[in-house]
């Protein structure tokens, strides 16, 4: 992992959501690139500028102090990341850090997932719905009340595809400078006599491919996956939810439904990484 890029609004809860990024910066030796995405600039921000070109160069200019400022606040005199600072013009914030992403060959999007309003907080909200379906690297949106970067357990909630292999394996690569604990886990019903027979094969297959000490399995049973992983995570003290953002695919998908990494994602009071199916399709 080369590039990291967090994405802020300038609110409290992306504040807080900084800290994840600089560790996971700081221990990959990756660097960090500070973005914010800034709706067009009009004369009811810039009275005093009659040219509209002169209206954008000046909402870039604050915003970059502001970047400045965020990472400076968070980081020592004697601190030597690799950090650069991204504006992006777009008033689609979705749209926005996906041209920010193409434009840096960024690897992962850290970000929080509301804002500091209830206007931001509905926009942030969507915004992470969005990105968890069109976004080419891993998300990582970490909640409101997440009060500190903390990395000992990780919770990989699986579905027995064989996407899930190549993501588990990405996974090692990002959380394997921290030496966590990996608990993967699958929800399954309890009339679902066979989940035990491929939960068995599953881990052979994990075993085999994924060279990492330190994970161990977990079978859960409930009519209401959602419910049993909130409660797993409270009960287990995870530090991060890991899931695959997945397009429904009929009768085959017999544990999530399509929206349940949307809903756990702010279900989940702990940070949640977001992978995307697609990219380990081929």
């Amino acid at each position: 992992m080369k590039k990291i890029l967090f994405a802020t609004d300038f609110s409290e809860n992306a504040e807080k959501s900084l800290d994840f990024a600089l560790n996971l910066a700081r221990n990959h030796g990756a660097e960090l690139i500070m973005l914010h995405v800034f709706e067009v600039p009009t004369a009811w921000n810039y009275p005093y500028i009659e040219d509209p070109l002169d209206m954008e160069q000046q909402g870039i200019r604050e915003a970059e102090k502001k970047l400045v400022a965020l990472f400076e606040s968070h980081t020592g005199s004697d601190e030597v990341l690799d950090v650069s600072y991204l504006t992006v013009e777009n008033d689609s914030m979705t749209k926005g850090i996906l041209e920010a992403i193409e434009k840096s060959s960024a690897d992962l999007v850290v970000m929080g997932t509301k804002g500091g309003s209830k206007v931001k907080e509905l926009l942030i909200g969507s915004t992470t719905k969005s990105l968890l379906s069109k976004s080419p690297v891993p998300i990582l949106a970490v909640p409101e009340n997440v009060l500190a970067f903390k990395l000992k357990t990780v919770l990989f909630a699986s579905d027995f595809q064989k996407e899930d292999l190549k993501a588990l394996q990405d996974l090692v690569q990002i959380v394997s400078p921290f030496h966590p604990e990996i608990i993967v886990t699958h929800v399954s019903k309890y009339d679902e006599a066979e989940s035990a027979e491929f939960f068995e094969y599953f881990k052979k297959q994990i075993h085999d491919l994924i060279n990492y000490p330190n994970i161990s399995f977990q079978g859960l049973y409930s009519e209401k996956a959602e419910d049993r992983l909130v409660n797993f995570i409270d009960q287990n003290q995870i530090d991060l939810l890991v899931m695959l953002e997945k397009k429904e695919t009929g009768l085959l998908e017999k544990l999530f439904h399509p929206d349940l990494v949307k809903k756990m994602e702010f279900r989940s009071h702990v940070p949640v990484l977001s992978l995307m199916k697609n990219n380990y399709s081929n």
